[in-house]
């Protein structure tokens, strides 16, 4: 079993309000969910890098990995996506941006254009009253410490 490393960026805009990117699974169009930006690290790049690519491909959004904050929590991933089970080793970072995006300006995979269909920007409160399947856990947890400006000594470790 391949297991592929990832980063994530809960992304938090002046309101405190969550950026979730809104997937499909390619074969199965009623399986959906929201998640946070980010994806596989290429070859040599640290977790940060990682993150702040991602970010930068999937929104348009560029900022320094250095301004990142984190690592926030980890989380071992197993997806049924595409037909394929996918195991991922995924770090969370956090961001704070009063910055506007469009995502006509993201570099998006072939993949994710056909996968992801649209983002959008969400409040705790609408997190938590939800039926939607998001991605990850304890999400409002980790707006929480985005919008606090701390770290955890040790990063969160999410189901």
């Amino acid at each position: 079993m391949k297991i592929r490393t990832a980063a994530r960026v809960v992304l938090l805009n002046a309101a405190g309000e969550v950026f979730l990117l809104h997937a499909r699974d390619l074969h199965d169009d009623s399986r959906r969910w929201w998640l946070t930006c980010g994806g596989g690290a290429e070859m040599g790049e640290t977790p940060q890098q990682t993150a702040a690519r991602e970010l930068a491909e999937e929104t348009g959004l560029v900022c320094e990995p250095a301004e990142l904050l984190g690592p926030l929590a980890t989380r071992r991933a197993v997806m049924e996506f595409t037909e394929r089970t996918l195991h991922q080793d995924e770090v969370f970072f956090g961001l704070v941006s009063e910055d506007e995006f469009d995502l006509a300006d993201a570099v998006w995979t072939e993949v994710e254009k056909r996968s992801i269909v649209g983002g959008r920007w969400w409040s705790q409160d609408e997190l938590r009253r939800t039926t939607a399947t998001v991605y990850p856990s304890r999400l409002t947890e980790l707006m929480d410490l985005v919008r606090s400006g701390t770290a955890p000594a040790v990063p969160l470790v999410l189901d």
